[in-house]
């Protein structure tokens, strides 16, 4: 597959932020996150949906012209930090599911001044907060990605079996099986541990997780059985 880009979108980064301010998930309350990292959008939170967007608007473009260097300095060193770590990556990933390719897609990494760090699906693109060190970021870079090969190979090879749970439950699924992947040996080399954190609601899962994964022979297994324990959530 093509090499992960990485881009600043200004105008992408405010829409999203316009999202998140009432987003909650896993525990997590995207909306104060925004807040604590950015006090001044506090009042857009307490706004009509136009006022958000100016509020936003204005905020984000003082910010960019302020920090464009900082934005910059941060774009090229996660580049820098991922390309060393991205061919083992790939190739690690790939064989973890038995030699299920990377799909096509963009593949795009956007930087961004907010702390959510979302991921879209279709074109293959996220999100990382800026002002995270390298470890932190590559972290998240293989988090992400990991994100994209799982969700395409469960539409591929196990559609049935999740058609049968609800949105929620199979981003509940996906991303206890991030943490439990990223934590094992097989990774050492490519991502650092202690940046390893699962979502508040999540974090009662792993150590069954961890338990099905050492009783699983492969990842199609191991997903099955996380299927079934997740239909029990």
């Amino acid at each position: 597959m093509k090499k992960l880009r990485f881009f600043l979108n200004k105008d992408f980064d405010k829409f999203m932020t316009l999202q998140f301010l009432d987003e909650k998930g896993g525990g997590v309350d995207f909306g104060k996150g925004i807040i604590r990292l950015h006090p001044t959008l506090s009042l857009a939170k307490k706004s009509d949906l136009k006022t958000r967007k100016k509020i936003i608007n204005g905020y984000f473009d003082e910010y960019y012209r302020k920090n464009r260097k900082n934005l910059i300095n941060s774009q090229i060193s996660f580049k820098v930090a991922w390309r060393i770590k991205e061919k083992e990556f790939f190739k690690t990933t790939e064989g973890f599911f038995g030699g299920f390719k990377f799909q096509p897609g963009m593949y795009i990494c956007y930087l961004s001044i907010v702390d959510c760090n979302p991921r879209f699906l279709e074109s293959k693109t996220f999100q990382v907060f800026y002002k995270k060190n390298k470890e932190e970021a590559i972290y998240t870079i293989a988090h992400e990605l990991l994100h994209f090969i799982f969700f395409d190979y469960v539409n591929r090879e196990l559609k049935k079996e999740i058609s049968n749970l609800s949105e929620e439950k199979l981003w509940d699924l996906s991303e206890i099986f991030n943490v439990v992947i990223l934590k094992l040996n097989t990774y050492k080399n490519i991502v650092n541990k202690k940046y390893i954190h699962p979502y508040p609601n999540h974090k009662k899962f792993i150590p069954l997780f961890e338990k099905t994964y050492n009783e699983s022979k492969g990842v199609k297994e191991f997903i099955l059985k996380g299927i079934k324990i997740i239909k029990r959530k």
